[in-house]
């Protein structure tokens, strides 16, 4: 069985539903920041196109401060960000050839590598996937053992990760209640069920506002299930050729700065994405603050702490091909992930700029 991909599984928000995917993308691509794939570099950079993953949501802050801060120039490339969406398949676009460099997870990565493609993940912007399980503060669900005996909401897609889960922690599955849910938070509100799959920085936002009250999130990255997310990932045949090389270095600079920025304060990230990236998609200042925030425990860790933001650990690269077996992906080894680039980037520093 095979985990498919976290970003497929989101729900959209209510509001981006009632305007139409079609409007969100029309929009993101006719800005100047997400307009199509540059024809020639310009004033000697080199044209690059990133296809993110989603629509433009706060989640790809770091990559919208790049831009507007001119990091990616000031490292040689000119980025076209693209938006995602739910029929957008960011590793097919680059194998393609229609994008230079796609984020996705490290078990998309896998899969289409599986399926034929030749792909290498460069770099890790959530050194934690941000699957989760969410439940109420009157029976919560802190630890993998208190889903035992419980309902659980598992959407479309997520049961091969609960099944890893509960492999992982020596749980019986027979004691665990799968309920088949969408993506909404309503069955949790109404007590249908008494926990549910979600995305960290998003459903929780939303359960607390339906709820009154916040509930508790329980990360399942800190309990086996350890997919780096957000990662981006190229051809291989892109870092065999050394202009190409330099360009995606080039790129990661940018991006890493971009980051950084982020990580120091993300307020504008946060106005970038509601009034530029997304713009009339829906998006409010004060929602997409409060998932800027909850994004910091995926992106910052004792890893990227002592290593630099979007690090790949040689630690992490053995627990994440141990999670892609359990998770029945098959063929993948250490050549998945290239850290080349990341260590010439940093030299034995933790940031850059």
């Amino acid at each position: 069985m095979n985990l498919a991909p976290f970003g497929g599984r989101r729900a959209l928000r209510a509001a981006t539903v009632a305007l139409g995917i079609a409007s969100v993308l029309a929009v993101a691509t006719a800005c100047s920041s997400s307009s199509g794939t540059p024809a020639a570099s310009s004033g000697g950079t080199t044209p690059l196109t990133l296809q993110t993953s989603w629509i433009p949501l706060v989640q790809f802050g770091g990559s919208y401060v790049a831009e507007k801060e001119g990091y990616y120039t000031n490292n040689g490339v000119d980025v076209t960000i693209l938006p995602g969406g739910p029929d957008v398949d960011s590793m097919a676009a680059v194998e393609s050839g229609q994008a230079d460099i796609g984020m996705g997870n490290a078990d998309t990565v896998a899969q289409a590598n599986a399926n034929g493609a030749d792909l290498v993940i460069v770099a890790a912007g959530f050194q934690k996937n941000p699957l989760a399980i969410l439940s109420t503060s009157d029976k919560p669900i802190t630890t993998p053992a208190d889903m035992e005996g419980k309902k659980i909401g598992v959407p479309t897609g997520d049961q091969a990760a609960q099944d890893a889960v509960v492999k992982a922690n020596n749980l019986d599955a027979s004691k665990i209640i799968s309920v088949p849910v969408g993506f909404d938070v309503a069955p949790l509100v109404s007590g249908e069920v008494d926990g549910l799959w979600v995305f960290y920085s998003e459903q929780p936002i939303a359960y607390e506002a339906a709820a009154g009250k916040p509930g508790v999130t329980m990360l399942t990255a800190d309990y086996g299930l350890d997919v780096y997310a957000q990662v981006y990932a190229v051809k291989r045949s892109t870092l065999e050729d050394a202009t190409k090389k330099t360009a995606i270095e080039g790129f990661l600079k940018g991006e890493i700065e971009g980051w950084q920025n982020y990580v120091k304060d993300p307020t504008e990230a946060v106005e970038l994405t509601v009034n530029d990236y997304a713009k009339d998609g829906g998006l409010t200042i004060e929602e997409q603050t409060k998932q800027a925030a909850l994004q910091m425990d995926l992106l910052v860790t004792d890893e990227t702490k002592a290593n630099g933001l979007l690090w790949i650990s040689d630690d992490g690269i053995t627990k994440n091909l141990a999670t892609l077996e359990s998770l029945g992906i098959t063929g993948a080894d250490k050549s998945l992930f290239d850290t080349s680039l990341l260590t010439d980037i940093y030299q034995g520093k933790s940031s850059i700029g």
